[in-house]
């Protein structure tokens, strides 16, 4: 042993960061196992598919850090990370997609494609899922398309309590930061705008909602105004794709 080396005993001495895998693709998983698996002090004490099955995990096996893939989900189709939180508030998570803004299928599923090509004036822009995910209360969230040595980091920081945001998330959670406000909408204009996310006509928002298809109209004139837009169309792909601006 050379001196100043730690000594063997020191080096089994410290603690491996527990980490449980969640994804519901089982090649996708075990790739994320094996690169976290390559490092000495990392040990893989589970591997789940569902959110119901992630939660009974960690509850049994209490992970100091939950790598989940945003697509996995709940058999009600809840969102992982609420769905997961409800039950262990206190679980570190790092969030793992894949996907851009842009091509995010939570977010902007093919439908809301089709829709795009009869909007007037240009795209909306999108809230990312990751951003969504950090509001959502993920530690830490990465990119597929992140190194491996960006994964071995997120992972040791949020083991450590620390917060690790893919330089993405943090620009756009600073920019929603730096913009001091959203509009404010009153109960029943939220309710309105979550069903125009939805791509109901002021018809049916008028039958779901029990009032009457002209006051549906002013409420929509009223979030149009408050959010700048142009058409209903508009509105709902831009709440449709920016779903923190119906959050109280």
């Amino acid at each position: 042993m050379t001196p100043g080396s730690p000594s063997p005993y020191e080096e089994r001495s410290t603690p491996r960061v527990r980490i449980l895998v969640a994804d519901d693709h089982a090649l996708d998983r075990a790739g994320l196992v094996a690169l976290l698996e390559s490092e000495d002090a990392f040990e893989v004490v589970a591997e789940t598919s569902s959110v119901e099955e992630t939660i009974l995990r960690c509850r049994a096996l209490q992970p100091d850090v939950l790598v989940l893939a945003l697509k996995v989900c709940s058999q009600d189709d809840q969102a992982a990370i609420p769905a997961i939180r409800s039950q262990l508030p206190e679980l570190r998570i790092l969030a793992l997609s894949e996907r851009s803004a842009e091509h995010c299928l939570v977010l902007n599923p093919p439908w809301r494609r089709l829709l795009d090509e009869t909007a007037v004036g240009p795209p909306p822009v999108s809230t990312d899922c990751l951003q969504m995910a950090a509001h959502q209360g993920a530690m830490g969230t990465l990119r597929r398309s992140a190194d491996p040595q960006d994964l071995h980091l997120a992972v040791r920081l949020v083991a450590r309590g620390q917060a690790c945001y893919d330089p993405r998330t943090t620009t756009r959670i600073l920019a929603e930061a730096g913009t001091g406000h959203r509009p404010l909408l009153s109960d029943r204009e939220m309710q309105v705008a979550a069903l125009l996310a939805e791509a109901h006509s002021n018809k049916e928002i008028a039958a779901l909602l029990g009032i009457r298809e002209p006051t549906v109209k002013k409420h929509v004139r009223h979030i149009l105004e408050k959010f700048g837009l142009q058409d209903r169309l508009q509105a709902g792909l831009f709440l449709a794709r920016n779903p923190l601006q119906l959050k109280p």
